[in-house]
């Protein structure tokens, strides 16, 4: 009997390859989701690497979307349910917002801008590593789309 071994073959990836998974992930600052979801649509049956790199883009866009439209929509609500108690009488105050609404304002924006500061800076980490050749995942989303592309690990 011979001893046969089973020979893992190393994925080759090609600077082309590693600059079109760099637009990807820096779409998050220029472009938006149409450049992973073009880039998808036309290297999909050409490279496992931009493949799994465009579709992580894109699902780590529209998680990214929803968290923020998520706190945006929150705040709205707090805004709008303030000033209706604002205007029914009940709070009896002079002209001009109330001081606590100007708070939660600034509170809200804030929180805001550190998560899109945050989502734009995640987004460079993974331009990068992905243009070193690297397959890094999104938490919860990256080990599902590494699965579908690559099989399991």
């Amino acid at each position: 009997m011979e001893n046969t071994e089973e020979i893992k073959t190393e994925e080759i990836i090609t600077s082309d390859e590693k600059t079109l998974s760099l637009f990807c992930h820096l779409s998050m600052i220029l472009g938006g989701i149409l450049v992973p979801i073009i880039i998808w649509a036309i290297q999909k049956d050409k490279s496992k690497f931009v493949r799994f790199h465009a579709l992580q883009s894109i699902f780590y866009h529209l998680a990214y979307s929803v968290i923020i439209g998520f706190f945006v929509a929150f705040f709205m609500i707090i805004l709008f349910g303030s000033l209706g108690f604002h205007t029914s009488g009940y709070y009896r105050h002079s002209d001009g917002l109330p001081e606590y609404m100007i708070i939660i304002s600034i509170l809200f924006g804030a929180v805001i801008m550190i998560f899109v500061l945050a989502g734009i800076s995640y987004g460079i980490y993974l331009a990068v590593k992905s243009f070193q050749g690297e397959k890094v995942r999104v938490p919860i989303l990256g080990k599902i789309i590494y699965e579908r592309v690559y099989g399991k690990a």
